[in-house]
């Protein structure tokens, strides 16, 4: 594989998944925010790479300008999801009252975000931004080595698959948002590292790929249920529908439990997928072989038992982007 090539195909890619929802983004879709925080996201995943032979200085104000993105719109994809969450939750339920709350109150909150959003600076002119993302991962000289970019893809996986793990002992088996939260982006992040590994030519192992994918969905359905009983309890000082608060709190929390046990029974997966990537990153450092996956995971000693029973409990449960 032409790795320059591969490259610029992947870069292409994400700038345009960005250009294709932009227009209704500004509109004020809701799904189209969250297809651009997913793009932005890849794309902050991708610009060590592929602005490996620009200036750093460079490369760190792209990303910081795409995080500042990101995270000026979580808060905003954040309401956009409670209020669906929470009427789904009531499907049947007698809080009627309760639920009319909480729609205002997020009604109000969101609002009042997209205004700030529409006045901000965040969301500035696409075409200037493109054209210095464009403008980073344009090669120097007609014939670049490739072992900066190897070197630099195998550094960026090795340290997400770190923090990663270093997530996971942090959060622990109890429960506890703010550290299952850290654990759900390092997971994220480690998933869009693996996914410009593989359009480069790395054959990467797609039960991880699936596992990694799975958690994310797992973990960021628990956040949202997190972030929405939130909004419930700033309801409790209201006495004329605290029951209906105690309910809808009550159903939440009873989901919560349940999601959480099985990101517990799946916490073993994402410890080997580390130790995976880990091997992955190491190997590349040493050889760019496509064949990778398919040499190193028989000999992966505690990984390849991991791998085994991912093969095995394939297909049980859904996924999420």
């Amino acid at each position: 594989m032409n790795v320059r090539h591969a490259y610029d195909g992947l870069w292409r890619k994400r700038l345009d998944a960005l250009d294709k929802v932009w227009p209704q983004f500004v509109a004020g879709d809701t799904e189209a925010l969250h297809k651009v925080r997913v793009a932005s996201r890849r794309i902050r995943e991708a610009l060590p790479v592929v602005g490996v032979h620009a200036p750093s200085a460079k490369v760190k104000k792209l990303r910081r300008k795409m995080r500042r993105l990101t995270r000026f719109l979580g808060p905003i994809r954040e309401l956009d999801v409670e209020l669906g969450l929470i009427e789904k939750r009531l499907a049947g339920r007698d809080a009627r009252s309760a639920l009319s709350v909480v729609r205002r109150e997020v009604a109000a909150r969101r609002q009042a975000l997209r205004h700030k959003l529409k006045d901000g600076k965040q969301v500035g002119d696409l075409g200037k931004l493109r054209r210095k993302l464009e403008k980073v991962s344009a090669p120097k000289k007609q014939h670049e080595p490739e072992d900066a970019w190897r070197a630099a893809l195998a550094a960026t996986l090795l340290r997400r698959a770190k923090r990663l793990k270093e997530a996971l002992d942090e959060a622990g088996p109890l429960y506890a948002p703010e550290r299952i939260h850290a654990v759900r982006i390092a997971t994220k992040k480690l998933r869009y590292t693996l996914e410009v590994g593989e359009a480069t030519g790395i054959r990467v192992n797609t039960d991880v790929v699936r596992d990694l994918r799975k958690a994310q969905d797992l973990l960021g359905r628990l956040h949202d249920i997190d972030v929405a009983r939130d909004v419930v309890h700033h309801l409790n000082g209201d006495a004329s529908i605290a029951d209906e608060v105690a309910i809808l709190d009550a159903v939440m929390a009873a989901d919560c439990a349940a999601r959480y046990e099985k990101y517990l029974a799946r916490r073993e997966r994402l410890q080997a997928a580390c130790d995976y990537c880990s091997q992955l990153a190491a190997a590349a450092r040493r050889r760019w072989s496509v064949e990778l996956a398919r040499r190193t995971l028989p000999a992966a000693g505690a990984v390849a038992l991991p791998i085994a029973m991912w093969r095995l409990a394939a297909g049980r449960e859904g996924s999420h982007a």
